[in-house]
């Protein structure tokens, strides 16, 4: 699992480097492309969406991916591998400056780590995805038979302090892969519409304090008066 040296890149690759991805995803992830794949428990039932129903019927969401390569797979002979004949499939590859993460605990905790570490990629793999769809995007990514289906994330250092990869795969066919962005699709939906509905109360108490470290939020909140904005509990 040692990193590679970004100067011995075989071409073709990278297809793509610094490339910007974007798509207006549909608020009902049902709407969008992997919607035929949705599995009900990771919607919000009808009720509760038509509570929201005055919305646009799409949201914005971009990103910018660091590389895309294309790849050969390893021939498994499963007839369900919807791969080219020459196992030639799309690789989405992100650079991370932090350390990689240490996979010491229990299965269902390690997964979770797998899962949030891997999100923001399969975000862009979405995005992607909606783009070749709608057939935008770079002519690279527009062949027919060739799929999007792994992602990379390249760490340069580890505890071990040698820098490290880590590879996940979407699925072996359209529908796996579809599947599993079918519920980032629904994730994203579930953020913008709690966005949407802390907007319409109007009220600056309603927005939580996040958790992220980076974000100005825990810069800027002590400037307000007292009681005019959300603030955390004394223990």
């Amino acid at each position: 699992m040692e990193i590679e040296d970004p100067r011995n890149i075989p071409k073709p690759n990278p297809l793509e480097r610094e490339m910007w991805v974007s798509s207006k995803l549909t608020v009902n992830p049902k709407d969008g492309v992997t919607g035929y794949a949705s599995h009900d428990n990771y919607l919000k039932d009808k009720e509760e969406d038509d509570t929201l129903s005055d919305l646009s019927p799409t949201f914005l969401v971009r990103g910018i991916v660091d590389r895309i390569d294309m790849i050969r797979m390893p021939n498994d002979d499963d007839d369900d591998d919807d791969t080219t004949e020459n196992n030639i499939v799309l690789r989405i590859v992100d650079y991370k400056t932090g350390k990689a993460p240490n996979f010491k605990y229990s299965p269902s905790m390690n997964e979770k780590i797998a899962h949030d570490n891997f999100w923001q990629l399969k975000i862009y793999a979405l995005l992607v995805r909606e783009m070749v769809a709608s057939g935008k995007g770079p002519k690279n990514l527009l062949i027919d038979g060739l799929h999007l289906r792994m992602l990379r994330l390249l760490y340069l250092t580890s505890d071990d302090d040698v820098g490290v990869y880590l590879d996940m795969d979407l699925g072996k066919t359209v529908e796996e892969r579809d599947g599993v962005l079918q519920e980032v699709h629904a994730d994203l939906s579930g953020i913008w519409k709690d966005i949407c509905e802390l907007v319409r109360k109007q009220d600056a108490r309603a927005f939580v304090h996040c958790d992220r470290p980076f974000c100005s939020c825990h810069r800027v909140r002590p400037n307000f008066v007292r009681g005019t904005v959300w603030e955390r509990e004394s223990p």
